[in-house]
């Protein structure tokens, strides 16, 4: 049993390509899964920057109000304080004050530093929301292209499988079966091609006997890795003159 002077070589290419078209296929939808989970990324910093900015602002406003009770408990000291009719009951109110007024600088500060971080949180929001957006466009482009591109590497793929049935439907009846089991398991790492005298699937140096069965076209697997090997066809030409 004999195969076709490049007949295999034919068929090795065409399950490389094949096998190009299936990634291609395929890394398309993960293109589009990398956009939408950048997307929902971009979704959650916008909740975790709004979820801490209402926290701020609650504390904020929490603190603004126990600093007007202060005050307004700051002036009914003072009306006591000009009311007292003892040394003791004025020095008390004086002192509590003064510690009214050193506990309020110290809530000023940090209603101050509060409402310097709300402008940071509101930034964030802000970034997060462009960022957001810019997400959601460039998924967009994305499910775009690949919609585009899927149709014709579908058609592509769809010729290549055809002109793969026809290449196989010259093979040797007998030999097929072999062919189709190995290749339907391995795809385009079924084959490989002879380099000089070396396997180039394994790089296993070819025995001349091997060698001899190629150059007479007939079917060989290496034993070493079990792909199926041929000789490119110019060199099988060379042989020949």
């Amino acid at each position: 049993m004999t195969i076709a002077a490049g007949a295999l070589q034919q068929l090795h290419r065409i399950h490389r390509q094949l096998t190009d078209l299936r990634e291609q296929l395929a890394r398309g939808p993960k293109q589009v899964q990398a956009g939408e989970i950048n997307v929902k990324r971009c979704e959650n910093e916008i909740s975790q920057a709004k979820d801490n900015y209402c926290k701020s602002r609650i504390a904020s406003d929490e603190k603004q109000l126990q600093l007007k009770q202060r005050e307004l408990r700051i002036n009914d000291l003072q009306a006591k304080l000009n009311a007292c009719s003892s040394n003791r009951e004025y020095q008390a109110l004086k002192e509590q004050i003064a510690a009214d007024k050193t506990a309020n600088s110290v809530l000023s500060d940090e209603i101050l530093e509060g409402l310097l971080k709300l402008d940071e949180l509101q930034a964030l929001i802000n970034s997060s929301t462009e960022n957001l957006q810019k997400a959601k466009d460039e998924l967009q482009k994305v499910r775009d292209r690949v919609s585009s591109q899927q149709q014709g590497l579908e058609s592509e793929l769809a010729r290549v499988l055809q002109e793969l049935a026809d290449a196989e439907s010259a093979l040797p009846e007998d030999f097929k079966r072999e062919y189709q089991r190995i290749t339907r398991v391995r795809g385009e790492q079924a084959m490989a091609q002879v380099d000089g005298e070396v396997c180039g699937g394994c790089y296993q140096l070819l025995t001349p006997q091997m060698m001899n069965d190629l150059y007479l076209l007939k079917p060989l697997f290496c034993k070493s890795c079990g792909c199926l090997l041929y000789l490119a066809e110019d060199v099988l030409n060379k042989r020949r003159k």
